[in-house]
């Protein structure tokens, strides 16, 4: 029988019962702490690819009117309608978003919509074991925030051609999809790659909408719409087309 609850409310409820907004900070024993380190206790209810073990997203396929923030900038916002990007750099939001999840998953819970972090993947191929960790940290927070009963937009993220491999790995088809537009026009490879990109996550994920954040380009041979999100540069330095 299906609860009377949403998935969100009954995660609020049980922050309420158990009266934690983050995790505690001392354990007993040192499995304890390394599961609680590594997020291992946060798992249940998750899928896992069979290649890379990432977590496997459900698609969200609703709205896509809301108004966007950046997480540095959540503060005094009311969250209704309003979702909450990571176009930042990493140290902006990786001890947030992985060395304390659970608490920032409580501190944000006003907010309808969030998006999944989007760690820097590098073009190096010696850097692809970081590669590979840090698509895993993207992937595990947004099902956990699924878990909770958030609205999550999977966000897309690659390094070079070769990551492909791996780096839509437990994206949803079907999906609304998002990815950093900042940035992908410092040189002529930079932004074939990144149309690339586009094109390789239309077909291989067959989006609904492709979210864009930064400014608009054209991008030939797609048929998945592209919605630009204005970026921070183009909003304060520049005049947002």
């Amino acid at each position: 029988m299906d609860s009377i609850f949403s998935k969100k409310q009954l995660y609020l409820m049980e922050c309420q019962k158990r009266e934690y907004n983050q995790i505690p900070k001392r354990r007993n024993s040192a499995r304890e702490r390394m599961l609680t380190f590594n997020n291992m206790h946060l798992t249940a209810g998750m899928t896992f690819t069979p290649t890379h073990h990432f977590p496997i997203l459900e698609p969200y396929t609703g709205s896509v009117d809301f108004e966007v923030y950046a997480y540095s900038r959540r503060k005094g916002l009311s969250g209704e309608n309003q979702a909450l990007h990571f176009f930042a750099y990493d140290c902006m939001f990786d001890n947030a978003v992985w060395r304390n999840l659970e608490s920032t998953t409580y501190n944000v819970r006003n907010f309808d919509y969030l998006f999944t972090p989007d760690y820097s993947l590098y073009v190096d191929e010696q850097l692809t074991h970081q590669n590979i960790e840090f698509t895993y940290r993207t992937r595990f927070a947004g099902a956990y925030w699924q878990q909770c009963g958030f609205n999550v937009i999977p966000t897309a993220s690659w390094g070079n051609a070769n990551s492909f491999s791996y780096s839509l790995e437990g994206l949803p088809k079907g999906s609304v999809l998002a990815v950093c537009g900042t940035g992908n026009k410092r040189c002529a490879s930079s932004f074939e790659l990144w149309k690339y990109a586009i094109r390789r996550i239309e077909a291989e994920l067959l989006p609904i909408v492709i979210l864009v954040y930064g400014e608009p380009v054209e991008v030939s041979g797609i048929h998945t719409p592209l919605k630009f999100i204005p970026d921070h540069i183009s909003k304060t330095f520049r005049k947002w087309k």
